[in-house]
């Protein structure tokens, strides 16, 4: 079900707002993260009537990422720190309905959404489209060194940007200590080798019924698991013409490897219904040894409110092969926030966009999310808030993406539908892996 939220400011004098239009140099220059990169944007100033209250319409997800307080406080303090006169009306929904929601809001003559949460997948597609403004001329060279190139590079199609970076979404690994100290382990594993073989031992010493479990629905969750699996391997679905390899190397592998979790009970098998939050909440209960997730994991693991593991939780590096040279492999979810082409707001819109992805709101997260900038990344504060720090940027450095495809869609509903069919049994890992590289070739011809 869709949520909204509306934020309120009274309607101000266009002089009054004129004045204070210019946030990100002086509301917000209590803070010396932010004062550091306060005259790095371009914003072209909105045209406001007098006594016009603007809204804002604005969608993001409810699956993970921020949480919904953390969005309304940044709405909240937009409005009381920039003092204009701009309602923001927030639609949350399931990941999966974003994609659909954003098309239909593209096809309006009037836009139901001004700002955006968009996948980095999507990032062609919207491109291409024009469903999305077109932002480099509002980014200085001075903001894009202040964040990793992968992440930035993440939202550029045809030399153009398409959404400021928001999210630097990630897996790691999550692992329950105390499960494995109890199976006579005093370190998680190094190797997807060394990984299975303490799932084993879970299983046989009686530590836990399933040691594992990920979000293997018929979901996106489940295409970056397979992709974030290749990874740990070493490869990556696609090679570098554009051409799909699942049916060798390491996309087999992987998927061989998934199967195999399964057939001997290694995986709980109610993973082939669990999404990334369930599997996340069956990890937090100490239900399962290890979790394979986003980096929203970590300020659930660690809250007493929804975690019975809290002294027993840590965060690592995703174990790479034996043959794989790289010290992780994990795969990117990175999501920015986007200006819809035909909103009337656009300069307001994005007036909101630099606001809410300044270094200042991502520092006073840490404890949830990873930010995007690197100054924030490297802060005395991000390691003091999260000692774990430096497993975050080794898994974010060796962070693979999905197929950069305009018909991404398709190819991604065939890899879940061959992938999932896989884990019931329902076919052969070869004969899977085959029919996704046809299919897939299909859609070219």
């Amino acid at each position: 079900m869709n949520k909204k939220i509306c934020v309120t400011q009274p309607t101000l004098t266009r002089r009054d707002f004129l004045k204070t239009i210019g946030l990100t140099g002086t509301a917000l220059a209590g803070s010396s993260v932010l004062t550091a990169c306060g005259g790095k944007f371009s914003t072209p100033t909105p045209e406001i009537k007098k006594d016009n209250t603007i809204t804002l319409n604005a969608l993001y997800m409810n699956q993970a990422g921020y949480s919904e307080k953390v969005l309304q406080d940044i709405a909240n303090r937009y409005i009381k720190q920039s003092n204009t006169p701009v309602k923001i009306s927030y639609t949350f929904v399931k990941y999966d309905e974003l994609h659909d929601k954003i098309v239909t809001s593209a096809a309006a003559a009037t836009a139901t959404f001004d700002v955006i949460l968009l996948d980095l997948i999507w990032t062609a597609e919207f491109g291409r489209k024009g469903y999305v403004v077109p932002l480099d001329d509002r980014i200085t060279a001075e903001v894009k060194k202040d964040i990793v190139p992968s992440i930035f590079s993440a939202f550029v199609y045809n030399n153009k940007t398409w959404a400021f970076p928001f999210l630097a979404n990630f897996q790691c690994f999550f692992y329950n200590a105390a499960h494995l100290d109890k199976a006579g382990f005093s370190a998680p594993p190094k190797t997807i080798e060394e990984w299975y073989d303490q799932m084993v031992a879970l299983k046989s010493k009686g530590v836990v019924k399933y040691p594992y479990i990920d979000s293997w629905n018929q979901k996106e969750g489940l295409v970056c698991d397979y992709v974030r699996l290749a990874a740990q391997y070493g490869g990556d679905l696609f090679s570098d013409d554009g051409k799909p390899t699942m049916d060798k190397g390491a996309p087999l592998q992987a998927l061989k490897f998934m199967r195999q979790l399964i057939d001997e009970g290694l995986a709980d098998p109610s993973a082939t219904n669990t999404d990334e939050p369930g599997a996340m909440n069956a990890f937090v209960s100490g239900a399962v040894t290890f979790n394979c997730n986003w980096t929203f994991v970590r300020g659930n693991m660690l809250n007493p409110k929804v975690s019975k593991i809290v002294a027993d939780a840590r965060v690592g590096l995703l174990p790479p092969a034996k043959n794989n040279p790289q010290p992780a492999g994990s795969i990117s979810g990175f999501q920015g926030l986007a200006v819809m082409a035909n909103s009337k707001n656009t300069d307001v819109a994005w007036d909101f966009i630099k606001f809410a992805t300044a270094p200042t709101i991502q520092s006073e997260n840490l404890e949830s999310e990873f930010p995007v900038w690197t100054s924030v990344q490297q802060s005395a504060q991000a390691k003091k808030v999260n000692p774990d720090v430096e497993f975050y940027a080794t898994n974010l450095a060796n962070a693979h993406h999905r197929p950069r495809v305009p018909n991404y869609q398709q190819v991604s509903a065939i890899i879940q539908e061959e992938i999932h069919a896989c884990l019931l049994k329902q076919a052969k890992p070869e004969d899977a892996a085959t029919s996704m590289v046809s299919r897939i070739n299909a859609l070219e011809s």
